[in-house]
């Protein structure tokens, strides 16, 4: 049982010490309580009283008697006042009026030490007692109370001479050692370990630290041996070193002048990239920008210091689609092309060339990527390949024209003809009809029943239609006969709007009225060299056509995301250039159709609601008659815009007087 206690925690000892103190003491305070109470005297007399009702040797009949009765056959209790209750529990006779009408009354609470009930054959009697203790009883209480503060001292200090063996002892010994090692510095003292607990596992523990420390001393010990020797090689070094910093201080004078000099020589070329109209931006293997000059800011709004060092796809989202090609140009040093890319920026759309150069360099791969914008220099290519097609069609245009004017005047004088001879009203034709006994009303009734006058009205519309487009082709050949007058722009443009306005018709396919006309002029623009009537016909023609688009949008219910119908039209002076630009938020068109919009019978109206010849006589006017400039952009579900460029000195003018060009 002592080896057993011995291997226990010492949580686990003091723990039990504890239970057993407190054990040991409830335990003799119950007993000793048990033992007081069995040995009271007055618990002992009560019960002697119950006798006394039962045989006394008069008659007694009321409670003062009972009173003196029991009073004078006992000597250790006092009766002071008594009450009688008969066997249905009324209250009979009662020394004073402190007992209940009622024995029910009474509860068990209310019967203690000094108030006892005691039942008789005949009544019951509730007696009210003063106990006198005896001076017997009270030594005996003092003694035992002596008694148990004896044993509980006895009890304290066996627990503490089992605390003192176990805990406090080990622990003065780990503290002697410890203390001795700290004052002598000797550490190859051990501390000894009592019993297999927490203490002893910490004296194992203290003891291998020692062992460490004492390793790491003699350690400790040949460093200091090792430093001192290292300290002189040191006083050795350090005036080798003091010489060595004389010819780096030199040698860092030389860098410093060598890296300005290469400081100032990398302006240099920053400035020369960034002078170059074109974008060049440098990317390493990992497509990380390390070269950003002000053409790429220029071109993809994106500052130098966002764009440098960080990912090409964040700075130029447009190259995504090429990162294959740059990738070709990192792997396989070859240059790669891509051109004409479209671009979509602030300012419209927009189409560059990009060139892709590998870096040859044996340290690191990279590429350099110059980017080109070829906007205006695609519009210039596709006017003069839109003005090659008018002149290889003028020539066609004009043949057309005479060979299909012959038959046309042809059949519409024929018809002009046919209802002249069929007027009821025309003398001749009366007196014709009186020579052949013929009634001519009846004749006319006949022709408007069979609808043969209409036909003849047919005729005559498709006849003049034709003549239209023949009249409308002629345009691509002829040279106008009249000269350049300066005008005002916004008086045309006015007029225009107002012969769109009264001639709007469902018919054709469009509600000019119900169309918001929204005007932002410049006022600053003086009068353009023109001619008034052909400028008027393009700017209708783009009307009608802005005004059809935008009634098929939204009779197919797709203009709810961009409000109500609407054209705007602006003006606005670019250097010698009055530029109008007239632009819906229709439907717009696609890339194909944008295209081809000004090749002459290419249309995407319906049958009867356009030629194909608007835009294309509007391009001829525009570059042909007035020597300016008319293009188209468009982007489907976006609308569209069409800017016309107009010059505002006289070309002609300024080529009869060379000397006024300034």
């Amino acid at each position: 049982m002592r080896q057993f206690f011995r291997q226990l925690k010492v949580r686990h000892k003091v723990f039990i010490i504890l239970a057993v103190a407190m054990t040991s003491i409830s335990t003799l305070n119950v007993l000793s309580n048990v033992w007081l109470a069995s040995q009271n005297p007055i618990q002992q007399h009560i019960a002697a009283l119950t006798p006394l009702l039962y045989a006394p040797k008069q008659v007694i009949k009321t409670s003062r008697q009972w009173q003196q009765h029991l009073n004078k056959q006992q000597s250790l209790f006092t009766i002071t006042d008594t009450g009688m209750y008969n066997h249905d529990g009324q209250l009979v006779d009662a020394t004073r009026d402190i007992f209940p009408s009622q024995l029910s009354q009474i509860s068990l609470a209310q019967l203690n030490a000094t108030k006892v009930l005691i039942a008789g054959p005949k009544f019951t009697l509730i007696a009210e007692v003063s106990a006198h203790v005896t001076r017997a009883f009270l030594y005996e209480m003092v003694i035992i109370n002596l008694l148990m503060i004896i044993a509980s001292i006895t009890l304290i200090l066996i627990i503490l001479y089992f605390i003192n063996r176990l805990i406090i002892r080990p622990i003065f010994s780990l503290t002697a050692t410890t203390n001795e090692i700290a004052m002598e510095h000797n550490y190859a003292l051990r501390a000894q370990r009592f019993y297999p607990d927490e203490i002893g596992t910490l004296a194992e523990n203290f003891n291998f630290m020692l062992n460490r420390i004492e390793q790491d001393d003699q350690v400790l010990r040949q460093e200091k041996e090792k430093a001192e020797q290292a300290r002189k090689q040191a006083i050795e070094l350090s005036k080798k070193m003091h010489d060595t910093n004389e010819r780096l201080e030199f040698e860092v004078k030389v860098r410093a002048r060598v890296e300005h000099k290469l400081t100032d020589f990398q302006h240099y070329l920053n400035n020369i990239i960034d002078s170059m109209p074109s974008a060049i931006i440098a990317v390493d293997h990992e497509l990380t920008v390390t070269q950003w000059n002000k053409g790429a800011s220029l071109i993809t709004g994106t500052r130098r210091d966002n764009a440098i060092y960080q990912p090409l796809e964040e700075s130029c989202e447009f190259l995504l689609p090429h990162v294959a090609l740059i990738g070709d140009s990192l792997d396989n040093h070859n240059t790669n092309k891509a051109e004409r890319v479209a671009f979509t920026a602030d300012n419209g759309n927009r189409y560059l060339d990009i060139t892709i150069y590998p870096l040859l360099d044996t340290t690191r791969s990279g590429a350099v990527i110059k980017i080109d914008d070829i906007t205006q220099r695609t519009q210039m290519e596709d006017m003069m390949v839109q003005s090659e097609k008018m002149m290889s069609l003028g020539g066609l245009a004009a043949g057309m024209a005479h060979e299909i004017n012959n038959p046309l005047g042809a059949i519409i004088h024929t018809v002009q003809n046919i209802k002249r001879r069929l007027d009821p009203a025309l003398k001749r034709n009366q007196d014709v009809a009186k020579i052949m006994n013929s009634d001519l009303q009846q004749m006319c009734r006949y022709m408007e029943e069979r609808g043969i006058l209409t036909f003849l009205d047919n005729i005559n519309q498709a006849g003049e239609r034709a003549s239209t487009i023949v009249s409308n082709m002629l345009q691509f050949s002829r040279q106008s006969p009249k000269s350049l007058q300066p005008q005002s722009l916004h008086h045309i443009i006015d007029r225009a709007i107002n012969i769109a306005k009264n001639e709007y018709s469902l018919s054709s396919g469009y509600d000019f009225k119900s169309i918001e006309v929204v005007k932002n002029f410049d006022l600053g623009i003086h009068d353009v060299p023109c001619i008034p009537s052909e400028i008027e016909q393009v700017i209708l023609n783009l009307l009608k056509n802005s005004a059809q688009a935008l009634q098929g949008y939204k009779s197919q219910k797709e203009c709810a995301e961009n409000g109500h119908s609407q054209i705007q039209i602006f003006t606005r002076q670019n250097e010698q250039m009055a530029e109008l630009i007239i632009e819906d938020n229709g439907p717009g068109m696609d890339e194909d159709t944008t295209r081809h919009i000004f090749e002459p019978f290419f249309t995407t109206k319906e049958v009867g609601l356009g030629t194909g010849l608007g835009l294309s006589v509007s391009f001829f006017i525009i570059t042909n008659h007035h020597q300016g400039q008319m293009r188209v952009e468009s982007t489907l579900g976006s609308g569209t815009r069409f800017t016309i460029s107009l010059p505002l000195i006289n070309q002609a003018d300024d080529q009869q007087n060379p000397k006024q060009i300034t």
